[in-house]
């Protein structure tokens, strides 16, 4: 009994001895070791681990009572409100010389400390010695503790932004003015990481108040995907470990993915990395796998972005050097060294035997969740602030979608980051609340490309994952420097004998700078080059309409109105998982009005390949429809703009179309002209290679329009001729683009449905479909989700998969000696999705087979039939689906590999019908993007498909060059030239754009009366419904738009 009571004595001291205002000290999740590129001590915790003896001999010599201040700092500087509360800030005074500099060190997302004003040998103290400086650091507002509430629920939280901290520094140096009698103040303002941005945009807005500005391995772009982040690890690792080490943390991954779906191997990764609770004892979801390879991958995100900074255990270990030598010994398993490297990370970083790894993603938001400090453990508190922060104002999620068949293969999707900012905060923060306020903090501090401001430094390193959302503006008072192999804030830590050349010149460059602010001799940096150039921006001057009339060539019509009837056959075999696109061709009624073949003529002019080189003599052949049944000698000319496909007859002959209607009235000739490469406008040589798709261009489309134009311009003698240009889709797009290039050929343009804006990860069309389905039934929608979470978790498991196999007859069945890829996986859901993305963007149009069925009523029946499970009837709407392509009464078997569809891809050509598909895929690799994913947090598609598997796509398909950053690129360019969705400069235009169609979030809303800019969302109809021909059962809307677009269409001509 004496034992008894001894040992119940013990644990009671030991809880008191944690218990710290009433609660325990709190288990830290393992995911939150190194979460999103920060460690959980803070970006620069490390800086605090300070050699033992240089401490203890600080502590003697430093009282941090006398040194450690609060100031009453106001709650919110941005609206009238009294409340204040105690910011705390340290200072020291001892350094300082009359007429001497304030240096400031901003504080980031974690506690501050004594030793940030007096540790002799970090370079801040150091310059401050020299220069004879105040030394101050001020904390953040709500870290450590600095606490304008007491905890931090929603409602406080909303007072944690960038603007109230910068507010904070500027209110916390005018009163350190006053206090300290201040006449001629400069402060040199400093910070690394997240203070980093901040000491960067204190000078841009608030430059009265410091001489400059000293902001290291800053952020300054915010971005909802931050792919780059692992994209740099990738290459650090190989460029600064070893091309050995990469390919074995890659194979180590693909083996940890593979285990992590075999019934019998998952045993052996609970076993290896000591996992808690084992997994075979686990539910499984996605999130609880996703979290697992995040933190794995986390070991090696953290020895990139310190490696070898001289600071903590990075000094000497926990490096690229460390982990690489761990990976190169090719006596073990790679999977195993995964294992090893993260007991190494554990053990060296905190000091104490690896216990094992907790996975839980519930655990983590639990965690997060918690709204009260704990001052035992200020690192607590403040992940819940950053996280509130990345969620709020800066996204900064890093997500494995960066393509290029990446190490990390496909395992952290953004879903991961978005759904965590749900879980923790709230619904309200969704992927449009993020969207949103990203785009806030772009527009309020400019990012990387709009950053302006004078007498700053702006160190980063290359090794440094963080570097990517830098700037590297240059002028001669505005000093970006890329530091070759330094890691995150490495030009903050004290100087070592082991630092790179570039590392100790940016410590110089700095000081001089410093003294050039504060009024000492210094000559300007005139001369510095090394740093990243931004891109260049093509000139809209280089496309002018300076082209030439063209041969042509009439040949004679091969149509009547009995071979334009409709088909229930798509002329493209449906490979394009997830990339649902294009405008189809109208439906014909048995009561239509066809125009008779003697009133067409079909013809093919000869193109340049290249109209912008004119060394180039090369030509194609460009297939066109005239019909001149209406010809009034008006010099009036319609033209149907062909796009991603086959132009059909149907759009100069079906005569209840509406632009054959106007033409009718206004006595127009009707054109259309089909896209090069597209149809019977055949790539030169019929040669579909990489080479030849660099002539595959929105451009060059549009340059082969300028020259039709003036070639029948001359062809029929038109005088002052009056052109409107229309399309649908991309050529709608196309059609709007057009009065932007080339303004003097037409009068005005018809734009329907048109994606002006390019975007590499076009999640909202997924979005839409979601919402589209919800409208209609909310219970569809939730069925929706209950089976595609079914899916996700039987394919996890074998008998699952199994079961998996027999309701879709895959062509490759997961039988239980397959090996299943995460691409793979990908590819089927995209496969499955992609047919309610279908019944969404073609719902109720008047085209093919959507006009009677194969909408959202008729999937929404499907999926609301209450006598089955939600997956088999999604297995009914595949089937129903595939009844609009395939003539079989049994199920059509689903493609469940990744390879098969970029065997599809590599193998279309036009005489196996499969090169418009490839073409259009080069379009979107090479100028649009449009990859629909499901990267948008919580949907009734879950996590399906990762933008990295479009990216791939692009490079199997296209070549090695095709990377995520080339693609971004690209689409940079190509909203750079066209203006995107918000800054379309073309006059004389109409757009339309329906509610239900997902490409409606591309589209421009701009209505802009001075130049006739005119847009219409069109409620409750879907993809270029208002280009179809009117019917009885039109929803009101569309009638009445129609009659708008006519009227707005008709202001465009000047009729007699």
């Amino acid at each position: 009994m004496n034992k008894f009571f001894y040992f119940l004595l013990c644990t009671i001291f030991l809880i008191n001895i944690y218990w710290v205002n009433g609660k325990l000290h709190k288990k830290v999740p393992g995911s939150l070791r190194f979460l999103n590129g920060r460690p959980y001590e803070g970006f620069r915790g490390h800086r605090l681990r300070i050699p033992e003896d240089i401490k203890k001999k600080l502590d003697s010599q430093y009282n941090e009572e006398n040194m450690e201040f609060y100031y009453s700092q106001k709650l919110d500087h941005f609206n009238y409100d009294l409340r204040r509360w105690n910011q705390r800030y340290f200072y020291n005074g001892d350094l300082y010389k009359d007429g001497g500099p304030q240096f400031l060190n901003i504080g980031g997302e974690g506690p501050i400390s004594i030793y940030d004003v007096v540790y002799p040998e970090s370079p801040f103290v150091t310059w401050g010695s020299e220069l004879g400086a105040m030394l101050f650091s001020i904390e953040h507002r709500f870290y450590g503790k600095s606490r304008p509430f007491s905890s931090q629920t929603v409602p406080a939280l909303t007072y944690l932004t960038s603007k109230q901290a910068l507010a904070d520094i500027a209110d916390f140096i005018r009163e350190m003015n006053i206090k300290y009698k201040i006449k001629n103040p400069k402060w040199v303002v400093f910070g690394g990481s997240y203070s980093g941005a901040l000491s960067l945009w204190f000078r841009q807005q608030y430059p009265d108040l410091c001489v400059g500005a000293v902001g290291s391995s800053a952020p300054v772009q915010p971005v909802v995907d931050f792919y780059k982040y692992l994209n740099v690890c990738q290459n650090s690792l190989f460029n600064n470990g070893s091309y050995t080490c990469g390919e074995e943390i890659k194979k180590g991954i693909k083996k940890l993915i593979e285990y992590s779906y075999d019934d019998t191997k998952r045993p052996y990764l609970s076993l290896l990395f000591q996992l808690q609770p084992p997994l075979e004892t686990t539910t499984l979801n996605y999130k609880t796998l996703q979290n697992l390879y995040s933190s794995i991958i986390g070991n090696f995100m953290g020895s990139v972005q310190y490696s070898r900074v001289n600071a903590g255990p990075y000094k000497t270990g926990l490096s690229i050097p460390d982990v690489c030598g761990i990976m190169e010994d090719m006596t073990k398993d790679p999977l195993d060294k995964l294992a090893i490297v993260n007991k190494y990370i554990f053990e060296n970083t905190y000091d104490r035997p690896y216990t094992g790894m907790d996975y839980s993603y519930l655990e983590e938001v639990n965690f997060l969740q918690d709204v009260e400090y704990d001052d035992n453990d200020l690192s607590a508190s403040a992940s819940r602030s950053w996280i509130w922060q990345t969620c709020n104002e800066f996204g900064y999620f890093q997500a494995g979608s960066a393509g290029n068949h990446s190490i990390w293969g496909t395992s952290i999707p953004n879903n991961l980051n978005i759904d965590l900012c749900t879980d923790v905060f709230g619904s309200q923060f969704n992927i449009d609340y993020i969207k949103n306020a990203i785009s806030n903090s772009l527009s309020f501090y400019g990012g990387s490309a709009g950053y302006n401001a004078t007498n700053v430094v702006m160190p980063n390193g290359d090794i440094d994952p963080w570097h990517a959302l830098g700037t590297y503006n240059q002028t001669d008072t505005m000093i970006p420097y890329l530091i070759h192999n330094t890691a995150h804030c490495a030009d903050m830590e004290p100087p070592s004998e082991n630092d790179a050349p570039g590392l100790t010149y940016v410590r110089i460059l700095i000081l001089q700078n410093i003294k050039n602010w504060i009024g000492l001799t210094f000559n300007s940096n005139k001369s510095i080059k090394n740093f990243e150039k931004k891109n260049n921006i093509e000139n809209k001057n280089n496309i002018n309409d300076k082209k030439e009339i063209s041969k042509i060539n009439e040949i004679p019509v091969k149509f009547n109105s009995k071979l334009i009837k409709n088909t229930n056959k798509e002329d493209i075999m449906k490979k394009n998982i997830g990339m649902v696109h294009g405008l189809k061709s109208p439906k014909v009624n048995k009561d239509d009005i066809i125009t008779s073949s003697s009133d067409i003529t079909i013809g093919f002019i000869e193109q340049k390949l290249d109209h912008f080189n004119v060394t180039d003599i090369r030509t194609l052949q460009q297939k066109y429809f005239v019909n001149r049944k209406f010809n009034q000698n008006k010099s009036i000319a319609f033209v149907m703009i062909g796009g991603e496909g086959k132009a059909g007859e149907k759009w100069v002959t079906l005569e209840s179309l509406p632009m054959i209607e106007l033409a009718k009235f206004v006595g127009a000739d009707i054109y259309q002209l089909e896209h090069r490469f597209y149809g019977d406008s055949h790539a030169p040589n019929n040669d579909l290679s990489t080479d030849n798709y660099q002539y595959l261009t929105s451009k060059q489309a549009l340059a082969d329009l300028a020259v039709f134009i003036k070639t029948m311009n001359n062809r029929y003698n038109y005088v002052n001729p009056q052109w409107i240009t229309f399309g649908g889709s991309y050529s709608g797009a196309l059609s709007a683009w057009f009065r932007e290039l080339y303004p003097d050929l037409t009068v005005g343009a018809m734009a329907s449905s048109g994606p002006v804006l390019a975007k590499t990860d076009f999640f909202e069309y997924l979005q839409v479909v979601q919402k589209s389905i919800s409208t209609y039934s909310q219970s569809c929608a939730d069925n929706i989700a209950l089976g595609f979470e079914l899916m996700q978790k039987m394919i996890m498991m074998q008998d699952g998969r199994d079961f998996l196999n027999k309701l879709f007859n895959f062509t490759y069945p997961w039988n239980i000696n397959s090996t299943v890829e995460d691409y793979d996986v990908q590819s089927f859901f995209s496969n499955v999705y992609g047919n309610f993305q279908g019944a969404v963007q073609y719902s109720l149009d008047n085209t093919g087979e959507y006009v009677n069925g194969y909408g959202i009523k008729d999937v929404c029946e499907i999926m609301n039939n209450q006598t089955n499970d939600p997956l088999v009837n999604i297995v009914n709407v595949v089937n129903y689906m595939n009844t609009m392509y395939y003539d079989s009464s049994t199920p059509v078997p689903m493609s469940n590999t990744y390879k098969e569809t970029v065997d599809f891809y590599k193998t279309a050509s036009y005489d196996n019908g499969g090169s418009d598909a490839k073409s259009w895929l080069w379009q979107t690799c090479n100028e649009f993007g449009y990859f629909q994913s499901s990267d948008l947090g919580y949907n009734i598609f879950e996590s399906s498909c990762n933008v990295n598997i479009y990216i791939n796509i692009c490079i199997d398909v296209f070549g090695p060059q095709f990377t995520r950053n080339t693609i971004d690129q690209n689409i940079i360019r190509t909203n750079n030239f066209y203006g995107g969705n918000k800054n379309y400069y073309g006059s004389n235009v109409v757009m339309a754009y329906g509610s239900v169609d997902p490409w409606h979030a591309l589209g421009s809303y701009v209505y802009d009366k001075s130049r006739n800019l005119i847009s219409y969302l069109i409620d409750g109809t879907a993809h270029c419904a208002d280009l179809y021909p009117p019917r009885d059962s039109d929803l009101p809307d569309l009638k009445y738009k129609r009659e708008l677009i006519r009227a707005n269409l008709m202001s465009f001509l000047k009729l007699e």
